[in-house]
């Protein structure tokens, strides 16, 4: 390969595009001549230039075009958005191959541009072949200039092109005869001779708007701007950067999906320009019917430079939010919508990898969204791994539930704690709500969880399903970093499973009670063992009776079985009520007294089914009492 006899220096910040624009006017050669003299030719489509050679070039690549072109390897990958890739994530998306198509995030074919930089800065070389097309200008979070204080165009204000993107890095890639800072986009006009023809409008002379029409930006607006482009320095750590724009991405999709609902976070003076992109990408949204095409449309952002501010700042204002959670849920939740099926979560679901901790901790509550395990068909895989299922006792702890839940009105307090507690179970073991439930003890048969069901029944009760999950996620906050030892209510349950009070026990308990004044003695049979023993379950495992083991009852004929379990609710209420009768408050205090001793030898790992010291199994039926106060062994 040789050199071409005459070369052009490249200006700092140019793209790929202007250089091959600018030195093909140079030397009368079209692009595509230059691409196929550097050897390019297998990633060159018949009669275009494919968008990913800005993105990235391999080593042999860049080696051709620097000899080609008399420049270092190093000045044409600069000429590439691959100094970018570590901290614009659009660009590594868009990498991985010629066929791959280029993010919804970046402009890669037709880039928006600054007038006056395209008008040159007055040298010899601008003067004869243009100012260059910055790189910058193929980033949607470049939309203004801050040199010349003005928003960038983003079609020609000749024919109001680009309509589409075509994916091609230069339009009429062929034709020698434009100057870069012409428009090259084909126009419908046919002559007898050519079957099209280029439009051909001045794009370095700005076309005079009616007044108020565009705007200026406002000083905030370009120190916005300049905050932006400073994250793709160096000077900012690349994660951070990643982050941040990945963050940025998903607040300006939440922004637009749930439109009107953030429409107060926009500047006033922008405002305008915001809903008139957000009610055609609507109107675009709902002329097909694919549920792909919606879904793009909404991770796409604005190609107008003054609605793509706006947005962008709406989103910038909305991470800087101390109550993030708080502002999220309010935008994310649509009356009469399930926050999973809403648009923006299956965007959250395709770049939560990518996105800071601190949204995705905000945002994951909220959306519920699980990754599958096992492919498309799998079951969820777990939300959280900063506290432990085991700690999750099936009835939320009565000192958690007055912390969190209690302020919230409308739901039932029995159907806040187990869900509760199941939901953080989910998001502890993943798969599905019943698995979390059977989990907890809680027979499937006699509750059935659901999503649906959930949200319906907030939906009734005139509540925000998202003010549930933003409380759970304050309580799992507190499992992650506990103000006293958690307990381990998985042991109990094991301990505890199919467990009763053995009758030497009951008879021993028994005997410490009171004496009850009168004739009348109070029934102390087996079924009544049976309630007692329930209601130690509860107290230890910190369950539901619902779902307490009842293998006394088991063991009864059926028609015992069926009186007993008519008269249980009675028993029950006798044993809980704040105001107890007198035998019933001194049972109580004795199984009370009972319960805290086993929950003790439970979870010193010297209680039921497990070993002591010796290696033996220690079993419930060991435990007896022999004073009010005292329980041995």
């Amino acid at each position: 390969m040789h050199p071409l006899p005459r070369s052009l220096e490249p200006v700092s910040g140019e793209s790929l595009v202007s250089y091959l624009l600018r030195l093909g006017h140079r030397l009368s050669l079209p692009p595509l001549y230059l691409i196929r003299a550097a050897g390019w030719t297998e990633r060159v489509h018949p009669g275009h230039i494919p968008g990913s050679l800005l993105l990235d070039l391999t080593g042999p690549q860049t080696e051709a075009f620097a000899q080609l072109t008399r420049q270092t390897a190093r000045e044409v990958s600069a000429l590439t958005l691959t100094q970018w890739r570590d901290r614009y994530p659009p660009i590594a998306r868009s990498v991985p191959g010629p066929a791959q198509r280029p993010d919804a995030w970046l402009f890669v074919g037709s880039p928006r541009f600054c007038p006056s930089c395209l008008a040159g800065d007055g040298s010899p070389a601008q003067q004869l072949h243009g100012g260059p097309w910055h790189k910058l200008w193929h980033l949607p979070i470049a939309f203004s200039c801050v040199e010349h204080q003005t928003y960038l165009e983003a079609n020609c204000p000749h024919c109001g092109q680009p309509h589409a993107i075509s994916g091609r890095l230069i339009e009429r890639a062929n034709d020698h005869t434009l100057h870069p800072a012409q428009c090259r986009w084909t126009i419908d006009t046919q002559t007898q001779k050519r079957k099209s023809r280029a439009c051909g409008g001045r794009l370095d002379q700005r076309v005079a708007s009616p007044p108020g029409r565009r705007p200026k930006p406002t000083l905030d607006t370009l120190r916005f701007q300049q905050s932006l482009l400073a994250r793709l320095e160096p000077t900012t750590p690349a994660t951070d950067a990643s982050e941040y724009f990945t963050d940025l991405r998903l607040a300006t999709a939440l922004i637009s999906t749930t439109w009107p609902q953030g429409q107060h976070l926009l500047d006033s003076a922008v405002a305008g320009h915001v809903t008139t992109y957000v009610h055609s990408a609507l109107e675009r949204s709902g002329i097909s019917n694919n549920g792909l095409q919606h879904y793009r449309l909404r991770d796409v952002p604005p190609r107008d430079p003054i609605a793509c501010a706006g947005l962008l700042r709406a989103a910038h204002s909305l991470l800087e939010a101390g109550d993030l959670s708080e502002r999220l849920s309010q935008l994310i939740h649509t009356p009469g919508e399930r926050p999973t099926r809403t648009p923006w979560v299956r965007i959250f679901a395709r770049h939560e990898h990518s996105c800071s901790r601190r949204f995705r901790d905000a945002a994951e509550p909220l959306t519920r969204t699980y990754r599958k395990i096992g492919g498309p068909q799998g079951t969820r895989a777990p939300l959280r791994d900063d506290y432990r299922p085991e700690h999750i006792p099936a009835y939320l702890e009565p000192d958690w539930y007055e912390t969190y839940f209690a302020p919230i009105a409308g739901i039932a307090p029995k159907v806040l704690r187990r869900t509760a507690a199941v939901r953080l179970v989910q998001w502890a073991i993943g798969g599905p709500l019943d698995d979390a439930a059977t989990y907890l003890g809680i027979t499937p048969n006699l509750v059935r969880f659901s999503t649906n069901t959930d949200f319906q029944r907030w939906e009734r009760a005139g509540r925000n399903p998202a003010e549930f999950e933003l409380v759970l996620r304050e309580l799992s906050a507190e499992l992650r970093a506990p103000r006293r030892p958690l307990i381990d209510y998985q042991h109990r349950r094991e301990a505890l499973r199919d467990w009763a009070l053995p009758p030497d026990v009951w008879d021993a308990l028994v005997r410490e009670l009171p004496p009850i004044p009168g004739a009348i003695r109070p029934a102390v049979g087996d079924r009544k063992r049976q309630d007692a023993s329930v209601f130690i379950w509860v107290q230890v495992t910190r369950g539901e009776h619902l779902f307490a083991p009842r293998p006394i009852e088991a063991e009864q004929p059926l028609h015992v079985q069926h009186e007993w379990a008519q008269r249980r609710n009675t028993t029950w209420y006798n044993l809980v009520r704040p105001d107890p009768l007198r035998h019933y408050a001194d049972l109580r205090k004795l199984l009370a007294e009972y319960a805290q001793q086993l929950a003790r030898d439970i979870d010193s790992s010297t209680g039921p089914n497990h070993e002591d010291k010796a290696g033996q199994i220690i079993r419930p039926d060991t435990h007896v009492q022999r004073t009010s106060t005292t329980i041995i062994r």
